[in-house]
């Protein structure tokens, strides 16, 4: 992005990248990743459905799966997402757009 480009210049920017459509392909493929290794305390849906012996195995065949299907329909929108807005997140934080995220 342009230096002289203000935050909110940018923040819409990046949400016409981001729209609507690109942003629910892009949960609809992510979101089956979490709900692989959401496992309650009390139980394993994984575990329940396949059997404890292959469990392990299963979830990580699906986690390859589902990062290969990812990253075919995703990796593209995200280079250049990191390219054309780097460190937006950053920015945003400074200006005190949203709170920081502990990681």
């Amino acid at each position: 992005m342009s230096k002289n480009k203000s935050i909110e210049q940018e923040i819409n920017e990046f949400l016409e990248k981001w729209d609507a459509h690109k942003l629910t392909s892009f949960l609809r493929d992510i979101i089956p990743l979490f709900e692989l290794y959401d496992v309650a305390d009390e139980g394993d849906w994984v575990a329940e459905a396949v059997g404890e012996e292959n469990e392990r195995n299963v979830r990580l065949l699906r986690t390859v799966y589902l990062l290969s299907r990812i990253a075919e329909f995703h990796a593209g929108i995200l280079a250049t997402t990191k390219l054309d807005f780097k460190s937006l997140y950053r920015r945003m934080e400074k200006f005190g757009c949203v709170d920081i995220v502990d990681n």
